[in-house]
């Protein structure tokens, strides 16, 4: 291996011990030793040279090259960027080669903006709630290192645009952040910057120290964060300024250039794009979920009693229809119950319409919770008359019911001393129960629960009696 004219590195995951030759060892800065394991690597970081992925180098024997067995790599060292074409092989058993060509000993930094900018544009097409900091962070990192720069970030107004904060920020190794300290931070304390932004959108200083008198309290703010120069950029939402995306230096003054200012330039526009489509996204968001709420209140509306707020007379129909089809299609029983408040109108009488539609609320709560299965329903059929859809319920089960309507209603006491079925309120009930074919009618249906219900107020009231065919 050391005489090939390449770097190689080899790889055996059964004792997870990696080798290398002396090429190899040059290129990663690796101390002369047999053979080396994945701590000795944990320096090294590759970057996809199109991707801008990062990895380490145990991640390209574990799975990177499970689709493609070739890929260029860029290698950051301290006074260049290597451009590397990494070849993958898997060899007998456990163990794998990669072997590494030297393609460039300094990276084209402009053909690396090209395919950053490229994949910056991707990523904020479609950019979603939920992952737009991480593209914000990439965008940040990737202008803020072409342009050589020792920060960089992103401020936006607050609502009132009185104040700004600090949302994203990207710093170089061993430079201080200053991100949490730069939160609601009054306009009025930087006048010099925001005039400037205000009238050319820009902000451009090679060196903070020739910052006019105006500029004091700028100068004071950046000498403060040891910044030495500056360069912003406004973002505007319909020509209205509504941040700024910004880098700046703080180990050695930079002459801003032209390039820097048309790179970041580039990059704020991206950024105030997708925020602009996010916005319109959310707007639109908004709008679908007031118009699905509006329609909901509106059903729920159309299809409630407004004095009980159970199911009207509409909801009833309509419901009752359906589950005769559905019962149909199925041979699946259903039942009806009908039930009436014995002599409503005198309680009404006697004890006032007021009492009396408060009657009619608690009859049908008592009715309403005893519909717990989904497709139950209990309904206002007219004034103190109420009806219970029952699907897949058969006579045995609907008598069941009956008799805990009943036992219900005499739970609330109410008073009725001008009742001759009982000093307390209660109802009679009729019910209809059958399997339905694909010719029953919901009037006939009707009908039938109606004639029980007569029947069980013929016969006293306070009574449950159901519909039973002529022979």
């Amino acid at each position: 291996m050391e005489l090939l004219p390449f770097c190689v590195l080899f790889y055996d995951s059964n004792t997870n011990i990696f080798k290398v030759n002396s090429q190899a060892q040059r290129l990663f800065d690796l101390k002369e030793q047999p053979h080396f394991k994945k701590a000795d690597f944990s320096h090294i970081t590759l970057t996809n040279h199109h991707s801008k992925k990062e990895l380490l180098i145990e991640e390209l024997f574990i799975d990177y090259f499970m689709a493609n067995n070739q890929c260029q790599f860029v290698l950051s060292k301290p006074t260049s960027k290597l451009l590397l074409n990494v070849k993958f092989a898997k060899l007998l058993n456990s163990n794998s080669i990669i072997i590494i060509d030297i393609l460039n000993n300094n990276v084209d930094e402009q053909y690396d903006f090209g395919n950053i900018i490229s994949n910056i544009s991707t990523d904020l097409i479609d950019i979603q709630n939920d992952d737009v900091d991480k593209h914000i962070n990439y965008a940040l990192k990737a202008v803020g290192t072409v342009c050589h720069a020792d920060r960089s970030y992103l401020f936006k107004f607050a609502e009132d645009g009185k104040t700004i904060n600090n949302t994203h920020e990207w710093v170089n190794n061993g430079i201080q952040a200053f991100k949490e300290d730069l939160q609601d931070l009054p306009k009025n304390t930087l006048p010099y910057f925001f005039s400037s932004m205000v009238s050319t959108h820009l902000f451009r200083v090679n060196d903070v120290a020739t910052l006019p008198i105006q500029a004091i309290s700028e100068k004071t703010i950046f000498q403060q964060q040891k910044i030495k120069s500056v360069l912003c950029i406004g973002l505007r939402y319909d020509k209205e300024l509504v941040g700024f995306i910004g880098c700046d230096c703080v180990v050695q003054h930079r002459n801003w250039t032209d390039l820097d200012l048309i790179r970041l330039r580039l990059v704020g526009e991206m950024l105030a794009n997708a925020f602009k489509n996010l916005n319109y996204k959310q707007e639109l968001q908004q709008t679908q979920q007031q118009l699905i709420n509006a329609n909901h209140k509106l059903n729920k509306q159309v299809n409630t009693d407004g004095l009980t707020n159970i199911a009207n007379r509409r909801c009833f129909d309509q419901t009752l229809k359906c589950e005769i089809k559905r019962c149909a299609r199925n041979k699946e029983p259903i039942s009806l119950i009908m039930c009436d408040i014995d002599f409503f109108k005198r309680y009404n009488d006697n004890y006032g319409h007021q009492l009396g539609d408060e009657v009619l609320k608690q009859v049908a709560k008592a009715l309403h919770n005893l519909c717990k299965r989904e497709g139950d329903l209990a309904a206002r059929f007219g004034g103190e008359e109420f009806a219970i859809i029952l699907p897949a319920i058969d006579t045995e089960h609907c008598q069941r019911f009956a008799a805990l309507i009943q036992e219900k209603i005499a739970e609330l006491a109410i008073e009725h001393n001008f009742s001759s079925a009982s000093k307390y309120l209660t109802l009679s009930i009729g019910f209809y129960s059958f399997i339905p074919s694909q010719k029953t009618t919901p009037k006939e249906v009707i009908t039938n629960a109606d004639i029980a219900l007569y029947n069980a107020k013929e016969t006293g009231r306070n009574k449950i009696a159901r519909f039973e065919k002529a022979n």
